[in-house]
C-alpha cells in the first residue's frame, strides 16, 4: 500500500494594503497636529475612489501570490507618495470646492442683547468669526455643494433672540461639502451650540461675548479660539478627529478631559489637580472658562495663541 501524503495547502500571503493605509493615515494626522502639514482631511476624502481601486486590486491580485502582494504594495506606496507630494507642492488642488449655489443669511441687531444660536452642519467647512462695525446680529455666506438648502430661523422676544441654521431635509454629499462662513456681533451675549457631522470647523470667538457653548462633532478636525474675556462654560465632544484649542493667557481655565485613543498636549500653564487640569489663576481671575472635552479617537491640543 502506497503511503499517501495529504496535499498541502498553499499559504496565502498576508495583505499589506490595510496596514500601510492605517500607518499612512496616522502619519498624516501626526504631521498635521505638529503643524508640518496643513491638511484638509475632508477634501482629501475626495480621493476615496482611489482607495476602492487599490482595495479591489488587493483582493484580486495580492491574495494570489507574494509577487502580486508586492505589486499592490509598490502601487499603494506610489499613490501615497503622489498624494503627499501634491499636499506639499500644490495643496490648492485639494482645496475647498466652489459651491453650486451661494446663499446669504443675515439678521439685524435691533436692540438684541442676548442670543442663542444653534447650527446643524452636515459636512464640509464651517467658519465662525466676528463682525466689525456692523448693524447686524449675524451675517453669513453659505456655499452649497448640493441642491439641499439649509433653513435660517429667527425668533425674537424683547432683547432676546433664538436663531438656528439647519437642514430640514436629507443631506447627501459624496466627496463634496458645504462652506459656511458666519460672523457674529460682539455687542451681544451668545449661547452657542454647534452640531458638526463631517469635515472641518474653525471657530474664532476672539472678541465675542460668549455665555455658554456646546460643540458636538462626528468626523471632524476642529479648531477653536476662545476670547480673552468672559466667564462661561464650554463642552466639546467628538467622535474622530483632531481638536485644537487656543486660550489667551488672560483667560483662566479649568479643564476636564475624557478621551479614548489619542494624545493630549497641554501648555505649561496647566497643573493637574485630581481628575482636572487647572491654571494657577483659576480662583482669582474673573475671566475664566470651565472646559469639558470628550473625544473618542484623535489628538487634543490646548495652548496659547
Amino acid at each position: 500500500m502506497e503511503n499517501s501524503r495529504p496535499m498541502s495547502r498553499r499559504r496565502r500571503p498576508p495583505s499589506l494594503f490595510w496596514p500601510v493605509i492605517l500607518i499612512t493615515a496616522g502619519v498624516l494626522f501626526l504631521l498635521d497636529n505638529l503643524g508640518l502639514l496643513n491638511i484638509n482631511f475632508w477634501q482629501l476624502w475626495r480621493l476615496w475612489p482611489i482607495l476602492l481601486i487599490l482595495a479591489g486590486l488587493d483582493i484580486l491580485v495580492a491574495s494570489r501570490s507574494w509577487l502580486g502582494n508586492l505589486f499592490v504594495l509598490i502601487l499603494t506606496l506610489a499613490v501615497i507618495a503622489g498624494v503627499v507630494i501634491l499636499l506639499l507642492t500644490a495643496p490648492q488642488a485639494l482645496g475647498p470646492i466652489a459651491g453650486q449655489e451661494v446663499e446669504h443669511v443675515s439678521e439685524p441687531l435691533d436692540g438684541v442683547e442676548r442670543a442663542r444660536l444653534e447650527i446643524d452642519f452636515a459636512a464640509g467647512q464651517l467658519a465662525i468669526g466676528r463682525l466689525e462695525d456692523s448693524p447686524l446680529l449675524v451675517d453669513g455666506e453659505l456655499k452649497l455643494a448640493t441642491s439641499a438648502k439649509p433653513v435660517w430661523q429667527a425668533e425674537r422676544s424683547d432683547a432676546q433672540a433664538n436663531l438656528s441654521l439647519r437642514y430640514t431635509q436629507s443631506y447627501q454629499s459624496w466627496g463634496k461639502g458645504d462652506e459656511w462662513t458666519l460672523r457674529l456681533s460682539p455687542q451681544v451675549g451668545f449661547s452657542l451650540e454647534f452640531n458638526i457631522g463631517a469635515g472641518g470647523a474653525k471657530l474664532d470667538l476672539t472678541g465675542l461675548d460668549i455665555r455658554d457653548m456646546k460643540v458636538k462633532s462626528g468626523v471632524s478636525g476642529t479648531q477653536i479660539r476662545f476670547p480673552a474675556r468672559g466667564q462661561f462654560s464650554a463642552e466639546i465632544s467628538g467622535g474622530v478627529g483632531a481638536l485644537e484649542i487656543e486660550v489667551p493667557e488672560e483667560m483662566a481655565v479649568r479643564l476636564e478631559i475624557d478621551r479614548g485613543i489619542g494624545a493630549v498636549h497641554l501648555s505649561d500653564r496647566f497643573k493637574k489637580e485630581g481628575a482636572e487640569f487647572v491654571t494657577s489663576d483659576w480662583l482669582t481671575n474673573p475671566n475664566r472658562i470651565d472646559l469639558k472635552i470628550q473625544v473618542g479617537v484623535g489628538a487634543v491640543t490646548v495652548r496659547e495663541p
